[in-house]
């Protein structure tokens, strides 16, 4: 009897303390990731409304021809095999260095030499990402500017 008591006092509170810790990030729209990729260009490279309505507009066109692909997917019941993977990332890669080759050509020469420094930095995916898990991918911060630039 004691045996099962402990047993149920555990379970309950393994299933209190899994329930008490918070989502990791709440889910967003994809106007809402739109308008945060903007306003991150928009904090690093000061840009005008023109520009941010013209990139506000890339990145909308990039999003619905991102999510065409997967709900097709999904209604089919399909999961890629690591070819299709594979064909997938280059197929990504390349749509965003379309997206970036259009951001470009809409920046100022000192705007796209800021921009040409965050890509170097973003890592596989995003701006601010090009840490791994032992710290910085490289070791040419030094006033870079980004997250992790040492004071």
């Amino acid at each position: 009897m004691k045996k099962i008591v402990l047993a149920l006092i555990i379970a309950l509170t393994g299933t209190i303390v899994m329930n008490a810790q918070p989502p990791r990030r709440p889910d967003m729209n994809p106007e809402q990731m739109v308008e945060m990729r903007v306003e991150r260009l928009d904090k690093e490279l000061s840009l005008t409304a023109e520009q941010k309505a013209e990139i506000t507009k890339i990145y909308s066109e990039e999003f619905k021809a991102m999510g065409k692909e997967k709900p097709a997917m999904r209604e089919r019941g399909e999961k890629p095999d690591e070819a299709t993977m594979k064909a997938r990332q280059e197929q990504m890669k390349a749509q965003l260095e379309a997206v970036n080759a259009k951001i470009e050509a809409l920046l100022t020469p000192e705007q796209a030499a800021k921009f040409a420094q965050m890509k170097q930095h973003e890592g596989k995916r995003g701006f601010g990402r090009h840490h791994g898990p032992k710290g910085p991918k490289d070791g040419n911060h030094k006033g870079c500017g980004c997250c992790c630039q040492e004071s």
